[in-house]
C-alpha cells in the first residue's frame, strides 16, 4: 500500500502544473453587449485587457428608470484571475450586502470563448458563466442548490455587429 501511495505522490509531483489563466485569455468578453431580460434592457461593456485587468460595467433599465448598475473587474493575481463584482443604485451607493466590499470569485477558463467564475462555498452565488458564440454572449447566474433560487440566463448581442 505504501508503494502505491508513493507512486501516486510521485506522479502528482511530476505532472505539469495547470497553466494559470491570463487576462488576455478573457479578451473575448471585450466590447459592448445588449439584450433584454423580463422586459428590461440589459447592457454590459468590457474594456480590453490592460496591465493585468479587464473592467466591465452592467446596467439594467426598465419602467422608465435605471434599476441596477454593476461594476466588475477581472484582475491577474499569482494563482489566476480574481473576478470582483459590486452592485450599486444610480447614486453609486453599494447594496447593503456589499457594504464591506465587492463579492469575488475565481476565474476558471472553460475554453477560448467561455469562462466560469466560481464563488466560495457559503456565498449567495455559486457561479457566473459567460459563453461567447460570435456576436452573441450568454451569461448564466447560478445559485447554490440549497438557496431555493433558480439559475437565470442573460443573452446579449454585440452592439455594432453586422
Amino acid at each position: 500500500m505504501i508503494h502505491v501511495a508513493a507512486f501516486v505522490a510521485s506522479a502528482l509531483l511530476q505532472a505539469p502544473p495547470m497553466p494559470a489563466v491570463a487576462i488576455e485569455d478573457l479578451g473575448f468578453l471585450t466590447g459592448s453587449w445588449r439584450g433584454e431580460s423580463h422586459g428590461s434592457l440589459i447592457e454590459e461593456t468590457w474594456l480590453p485587457p490592460e496591465e493585468g485587468n479587464l473592467t466591465g460595467v452592467f446596467r439594467m433599465t426598465g419602467d422608465g428608470a435605471v434599476q441596477l448598475v454593476e461594476i466588475m473587474t477581472l484582475t491577474e493575481v499569482d494563482d489566476g484571475i480574481v473576478y470582483r463584482l459590486r452592485h450599486f443604485d444610480t447614486a453609486l451607493v453599494p447594496w447593503k450586502s456589499e457594504a464591506d466590499g465587492p463579492i469575488q470569485a475565481k476565474a476558471v477558463l472553460v475554453d477560448k470563448d467561455s469562462v466560469r467564475f466560481e464563488f466560495e462555498e457559503g456565498d449567495d452565488l455559486e457561479a457566473i458563466t459567460y459563453d461567447r458564440d460570435g456576436d452573441k454572449m450568454t451569461a448564466k447566474v447560478i445559485f447554490p442548490e440549497d438557496s431555493g433560487r433558480e439559475a437565470f440566463v442573460l443573452v446579449f448581442d454585440r452592439v455594432g455587429a453586422e
